[in-house]
């Protein structure tokens, strides 16, 4: 018999739930619980807490993805400076350099000069500008020692 007391109470109560609930007179919940205030207020103090070592993580996370791409490039200009030391360590390469970008030349050796028609070449010009530059006035010395005698010295 208790059993059956037992049930007929929970069905008495299921009935008056759903009658409750459709009558709109049931116990409304609140919107905001204090769990979910205290939950909120979690989150909060997290994202704050964890701003500032975040961003600095990132940032220099940046600096070392920067620095190795820096060394990367360093380790490529050091090879090929490496490899430029090692050419110039060769007489060999010095003499062809000064040949083929100073004009220099051996003794003994015979150097032609193409040049156009109507057309000086180089060492001539090189030849009439320097003694034009000779003639148009006097020498340095003289220039010195006149200013000297100019200043009442």
């Amino acid at each position: 018999m208790p059993d059956s007391r037992r049930a007929e109470r929970a069905e008495l109560r299921s009935v008056g739930r759903r009658r409750a609930r459709a009558a709109g007179t049931g116990a409304v919940r609140p919107v905001l619980t204090g769990r979910a205030m205290l939950l909120g207020v979690l989150i909060v103090l997290l994202v704050v807490v964890l701003a500032s070592p975040v961003n600095r993580y990132l940032g220099s996370r940046s600096d070392v993805d920067h620095a190795g791409q820096q060394l990367k490039q360093d380790s490529a200009e050091l090879k090929r400076l490496s490899a430029l030391e090692a050419q110039y360590s060769d007489p060999g390469f010095i003499q062809q350099q000064a040949r083929k970008q100073l004009q220099f030349a051996m003794p003994g050796d015979i150097v032609y000069e193409v040049v156009d028609r109507g057309q000086k070449s180089q060492i001539e010009q090189t030849r009439s500008t320097s003694t034009s530059k000779r003639a148009t006035g006097p020498a340095w010395n003289t220039r010195l020692w006149d200013s000297v005698r100019a200043a009442g010295g």
